[in-house]
């Protein structure tokens, strides 16, 4: 596994802003009535489901980045972020994915 270097200082504080900002929200959801409090808690699942997915698209392309930058081999890869070589594999694709849907998008709105 590989060894977790601690959070650049903005990070920790951008991820601890991001902690107070759900429990502002689940503070004035708890106080709202029922039918109103479930609707708002809806679409607070719905923000954070939207947030982890952008998370870990990031993390993909941060993988892919990093093996692009430092020519590295799947295992290589693999065994220096902490994962599997099979999951290693499975963060470059979906970081190349995300490129193509970036890439067909820009041309999209150009043509």
């Amino acid at each position: 596994m590989a060894t977790r270097q601690p959070p650049e200082p903005g990070v920790t504080t951008a991820l601890a802003n991001l902690r107070r900002a759900y429990e502002q929200a689940a503070d004035v959801i708890s106080a709202m009535p029922g039918q109103r409090a479930f609707e708002a808690a809806t679409g607070l699942a719905d923000v954070l489901r939207e947030l982890a997915e952008l998370a870990a698209e990031l993390r993909a392309q941060t993988a892919a980045r990093i093996a692009e930058e430092e020519k590295l081999s799947l295992a290589v890869l693999a065994t220096r972020i902490g994962v599997s070589k099979a999951r290693a594999a499975q963060l470059v694709q979906s970081a190349q994915k995300a490129e193509l849907r970036t890439t067909d998008k820009r041309e999209t709105t150009r043509g």
